[in-house]
């Protein structure tokens, strides 16, 4: 029986990722060697930054000495946060608080940094959630299970008894690698990329459509 929903943010709550792609685009730029691409950050979404900035290195060619990458992670936050223009995807907080209505716990598992995701939801949407972890609180980042399986214990839930919102390979791989059913929307990658998932949706109303999410009974 499924009881609780746990959510992706980036992809899947904010339309934000495009923002990521230019930030990184923006501080590997004052290097030089060949440009970032978005398609790169985004098959890599889910990963923690200090993961993803070693991959970027390699496709750019450029070097950035280990002692210098935290600083540069942090700059890179901080250029995002004052570039960025955040819209929700239609429907999905109130897709959330059906989600609850119907007696489903629901939880908000990101990657991102915790001031990221205080930037792109305010108090108020963020209560939409019972309980959100981010890419701070946990030492192993997708695709390791560990966010996930953190945010069901959370929860009071056992493995199988979540679903997971997902849009990126590396999040359903981490979904998959919890023990947990997941449920993919195809708002950043085609379905192609999505093939992991236990299903692929085109956006995440149609989650309302489920027959495993009509409602908790027993």
């Amino acid at each position: 029986m499924i009881r609780g929903v746990l959510f992706d943010l980036d992809g899947i709550i904010v339309d934000t990722l495009h923002y990521h792609y230019l930030a990184w685009k923006h501080m590997f730029g004052k290097y030089g060697g060949t440009p970032v691409t978005e398609h790169t950050v985004l098959l890599h979404e889910g990963r923690a930054s200090r993961e993803i900035l070693p991959i970027l290195i390699e496709e750019t060619g450029v070097t950035i000495p280990e002692a210098q990458r935290s600083a540069f992670i942090e700059e890179k936050r901080a250029y995002f946060r004052s570039i960025v223009k955040v819209t929700q995807y239609p429907g999905a907080l109130e897709t959330i608080d059906e989600l609850r209505r119907r007696g489903f716990k629901v939880a908000l598992v990101t990657a991102c940094a915790l001031k990221n995701m205080q930037h792109a939801l305010n108090r108020e949407q963020q209560a939409h959630f019972e309980f959100i972890i981010t890419g701070d609180e946990v030492p192993r980042a997708k695709p390791f299970p560990d966010p996930y399986l953190t945010a069901a214990r959370q929860l009071g839930l056992r493995p199988e008894e979540c679903v997971v919102v997902e849009n990126a390979p590396l999040g359903i791989e981490s979904a998959r690698n919890a023990g947990m059913i997941c449920v993919a929307v195809e708002t950043t990658l085609g379905k192609e990329y999505l093939t992991s998932a236990d299903h692929v949706l085109q956006k995440v109303t149609d989650l309302l459509k489920l027959p495993m999410l009509s409602r908790v009974s027993g």
